[in-house]
């Protein structure tokens, strides 16, 4: 079986833009997704369960895929530098809506309004790169899962820097990676960044671009240079 996802005979996703290359396709994708992104944020969103989930995503990637919000019909995997080549073991295609829920019932079990900015920064990253991990779609998982902690950190009262976090992309992934790794995951360098990220005042932007005094100290520690990210590959 081939990867039904692909252009026959190509590297590139098939797409409802009728792209071919895959620079410009990445391209394409980024900024619709983005655009989507802004969209969304300026709705309210509550619904914390595998289909707000899957919402998340088709709002986020209807402009560039049929499959949008729609789980994957084959295995992934992704080779990760931090890992030197190896991936991230993600669910089984037969898997990922029941792994999906018992990850969501998990969630639920927290008693959040309890917690201490630090206790709840804590509980985010040790919950939320399970959701990462089961890698419910094709692509997008990781732009989709930040995007739902965006709403629900806001939905418990902070205020979450978006900014912070799609300009580390880099080391946003491999902190999912980190805490992604059974009994040796490691949830340090998820915490970091977001106890930067969860705020408990507004954060103030000005065409887009955050307005803070320590912007730029807090933004040069997550930075990553020239960070490209590597295609998930079909498995039997």
């Amino acid at each position: 079986m081939n990867d039904l996802y692909l252009i026959p005979n190509s590297t590139v996703l098939k797409n409802l833009l009728g792209i071919t290359n895959e620079k410009e396709l990445d391209l394409a994708e980024a900024e619709l997704s983005r655009a989507n992104m802004m969209l969304l944020y300026e709705n309210s969103f509550s619904d914390f369960s595998s289909g707000g989930f899957c919402f998340i995503h088709k709002f986020l990637f209807c402009d560039v895929y049929e499959w949008a919000g729609q789980y994957r019909k084959i295995n992934i995997q992704k080779r990760e530098e931090l890992l030197a080549g190896r991936s991230i073991w993600y669910s089984n295609v037969t898997e990922i809506g029941a792994d999906l829920d018992k990850v969501f019932a998990e969630i639920k079990k927290i008693d959040w309004v309890s917690l201490t900015r630090e206790d709840f920064a804590k509980q985010i990253a040790r919950l939320f790169p399970k959701l990462w991990q089961v890698h419910p779609f094709r692509e997008g998982n990781t732009r989709t899962t930040v995007m739902m902690m965006t709403f629900f950190v806001e939905h418990y009262g902070y205020f979450f820097d978006q900014n912070l976090m799609a300009e580390s992309a880099g080391y946003v992934r491999d902190s999912f990676v980190l805490a992604s790794l059974g009994e040796h995951s490691e949830y340090e360098h998820l915490e970091k960044i977001l106890l930067d990220a969860i705020c408990i005042e507004p954060i103030e932007y000005t065409n887009g671009d955050i307005v803070s005094k320590d912007k730029t100290e807090k933004y040069k520690k997550y930075k990553s240079k020239n960070y490209t990210p590597t295609k998930h590959e079909y498995i039997e």
